[in-house]
């Protein structure tokens, strides 16, 4: 008798142990939120993320081999290896994220951000339920604003390709001088 109630709670007790791993098997199938939004998310968001995690990493890499070499863990002749390595491979990943940058890719995501917010906007709009004209006359005065700002002093850095308005006296992007032409 004694026999079968300890047989009986060691099963008990096992099952209770091995349920969460069961569950866990379940829940990556069908509620991970992270898997989601990556799948949803633009390539070009996913890599320049990858891009700055790997930035993260090889800056705090850094950090550990100065520390570790301020504490006599590591010989001059292995910190510099090291650092080296690290500053070289960060260099690269540094150099990516400015070429996806300087790539459009930036000026993609603002004007995917700016025609979502446009999206957002209508529809908050139309939820009031606005009359017709005053829609119209308020698509007019954005369509104004917009020509406006596009011809009102708009000039491209010769150095890297940013724009700047007539005020401006050095480049907000490289530092290079600007001449109005």
């Amino acid at each position: 008798m004694n026999i079968a109630i300890i047989a009986i709670i060691a099963a008990a007790v096992a099952i209770y142990i091995s349920l969460p791993f069961f569950r866990r098997t379940v829940d990556k199938e069908s509620d991970n939120p992270e898997m989601l939004t990556n799948i949803s998310e633009d390539p070009a968001v996913q890599k320049l993320k990858t891009l700055e995690n790997q930035k993260d990493t090889l800056y705090s890499a850094i950090k550990d081999i100065e520390f570790d070499f301020s504490l006599g863990k590591l010989s001059a002749e292995d910190f510099q290896e090291l650092n080296t390595k690290y500053k070289i491979e960060a260099a690269g990943v540094l150099k990516e994220i400015d070429s996806l940058s300087s790539n459009n890719e930036k000026e993609f995501l603002d004007s995917k951000l700016d025609s979502k917010i446009e999206q957002e906007i209508l529809s908050y709009r139309k939820s009031r339920g606005t009359n017709e004209s005053l829609e119209n006359d308020l698509e007019r005065e954005i369509a104004a604003f917009r020509a406006a700002n596009k011809t009102s002093g708009s000039y491209v850095c010769s150095q890297c390709g940013a724009e700047y308005g007539e005020e401006d006296a050095f480049c907000s992007k490289c530092g290079v001088k600007l001449q109005l032409t």
